[in-house]
């Protein structure tokens, strides 16, 4: 699990400061549900943080390509200039319309700055009240929809802004942070409606997904993660292996007789979801990924628990369960579903299935038809599997990828060109352990257990190009004594831009993985770059714990 935060309680909150610069308002144009399924026309920027509903982060921009990209160069950068203490990363992806790009930084600062010289038109900075935060003080952005700009907060609100000018429109509260509630997903807009899922799984929260009413902030509907008993109950099939048929250390004739004990755990059952869904307007659906199921009195409580850890599709009108994949049930390993779901089209055997893929924790990308929830095929490993799912022993067990490894929170990209899936992954063996610190009751199977750090220099990141009709791996990048936070952007110039750890900007050749540009953007963790095009020439844009830098040829 992640290390865990200091509970706070709830305090009056003050409303949010919209500065605005003494400059015309910029004309804005309507972003509509045309535009965030197609972005067909290249000029219309980056408008959703997948650059459309299906989280490809692919766009059709040929300027910069393998001939060009060697002559990228900064054109711009922001700083924001804070006065809080600066974090290591920024997660935030920008989302550019019109002539404003807007991004996010700590404490859910929000900036819309001229997307041609970088200046800044307005910011938002929401007052918030205390929260309970397993990581940070980072969100991963904000949605356009219409002539506003929400956002979701680190204190469990929803907020709508006025794109022009950053006032605000509506504030609704969704959740108590007092209780373990917290939002870091960028939202996603669709139909009308605003999408949202609740972070804390880290405190015993009962996670869900809310849809709210673009215009109103009035709540549509909500789909809690965590089934209740009269919702058919989160126990499941008691399975002894997950669904690709490895085998889980479970005892599940003791978990049966402890679940008396836990008969009420589902009301704290966790299963938050921490990145922006996919949505396929065809079938209706809304594909979102859900994270580990919290722990209760030192154990993971009995059963499967539904739906943590799971790839959900929901009816986009009701919030309906339409069909669920549990990843791996009974989940000890701290495996969060973090990375966000990818659609695209799949070979299988003579025909072309619709699919949902996703990187996992596990080392894994699932590939699922989208239709019914059956999995088509699981990749190669993209990092090096040892002991993937351990009992804890008082010796403790080596294993890979561990808590921290895998695909954790940073969006792969998909090009439809090559038919892959760029993902960004690290290799971080740990140990995993009993703890022996407190008393173990006579036949409790995997309770107190925590993951033990091994030596840093055991430590890799991979890029790796998953072949989504194979599973196989193509080309894999390694990188000594990285961790890989950031993100991955494929253009049809065939290039495959990657932001990393220690700052870095990354080109790489999409077909073969050659390295071709890099340069210096920023310090820290970067976050998931993005490709738009201004006028007639396309850009590259990348935060970090500085604020955005901008790249283009000219």
């Amino acid at each position: 699990m992640a290390p865990r935060a200091l509970r706070l309680f709830a305090l009056p909150l003050l409303a949010g400061i919209a500065c605005r610069q003494p400059t015309r308002p910029p004309q804005i144009s309507s972003v509509t549900d045309d535009l965030l399924e197609a972005s067909s026309t290249p000029s219309r920027g980056w408008p959703t943080h997948g650059h459309t509903w299906d989280n490809q982060r692919y766009v059709p921009l040929t300027e910069i390509n393998r001939r060009t990209v060697g002559r990228l160069r900064k054109l711009w950068d922001h700083k924001p200039g804070t006065l809080f203490r600066r974090a290591v990363r920024n997660e935030s992806t920008p989302v550019v319309m019109d002539d404003l790009l807007i991004y996010t930084d700590l404490k859910n600062l929000v900036m819309a700055l001229d997307v041609h010289t970088g200046k800044e038109r307005w910011r938002y900075r929401p007052h918030l009240g205390p929260t309970a935060l397993c990581c940070g003080m980072v969100n991963r952005g904000v949605a356009l929809y219409g002539d506003k700009v929400y956002l979701a907060t680190l204190d469990a609100r929803v907020i709508a802004l006025h794109r022009a000018t950053g006032r605000v429109i509506w504030d609704v509260r969704a959740a108590t942070p007092a209780k373990g509630y917290s939002f870091t997903m960028a939202p996603l807009a669709v139909g009308g409606k605003i999408i949202v899922g609740a972070s804390g799984g880290e405190f015993g929260i009962r996670g869900f997904v809310d849809a709210f009413d673009a215009e109103t902030g009035k709540r549509i509907w909500r789909f809690w993660t965590i089934p209740s008993p009269a919702q058919g109950g989160w126990y499941g099939r008691w399975s002894a292996t997950t669904p690709d048929g490895e085998p889980l250390p479970r005892d599940i004739a003791a978990e049966r007789r402890d679940s008396a004990r836990f008969v009420d755990a589902w009301r704290k059952g966790g299963a938050p979801v921490y990145s922006t869904p996919a949505y396929d307007p065809e079938l209706r659906l809304l594909y979102v990924v859900t994270g580990n199921p919290s722990w209760v009195e030192g154990m993971i409580p009995p059963g499967d628990n539904l739906y943590s850890t799971s790839l959900v599709a929901l009816d986009i009108d009701a919030g309906t369960l339409k069909w669920f994949h549990q990843m791996v049930p009974h989940n000890l390993w701290d495996f969060d579903a973090a990375s966000p779901p990818v659609l695209f089209e799949a070979p299988v055997g003579d025909s072309v299935v619709p699919a949902v893929g996703h990187a996992g924790k596990t080392g894994w990308v699932y590939v699922l038809d989208r239709r019914t929830g059956r999995q088509l095929r699981r990749s190669d490993p993209f990092v090096p599997l040892e002991n993937v799912f351990p009992a804890p022993t008082r010796e403790g067990v080596r294993t890979s990828p561990g808590s921290r490894g895998g695909a954790n929170w940073p969006p792969p990209a998909y090009s439809p060109r090559t038919g892959a899936m760029y993902v960004l992954a690290s290799h971080i063996p740990m140990t995993f352990r009993l703890d022996t610190t407190v008393s173990t009751p006579k036949g409790m199977v995997n309770a107190f257990a925590r993951f033990e750090p091994l030596p840093d220099s055991l430590n890799f990141g991979t890029f790796s190009a998953v072949d989504v009709a194979t599973g196989r791996i193509r080309w894999q990048r390694k990188v000594p004594g990285q961790l890989m936070f950031g993100g991955a952007v494929a253009t049809s110039g065939d290039l495959v831009f990657l932001g990393g750890s220690q700052g870095l900007l990354e080109a790489l050749d999409a077909e073969t993985g050659e390295l071709l540009w890099q340069v210096q953007a920023g310090r820290g963790n970067l976050g998931p770059p993005i490709s738009f095009q201004v006028g007639d020439h396309q850009r590259i844009a990348v935060t970090s714990r500085d604020g955005i830098t901008v790249f283009g040829l000219e």
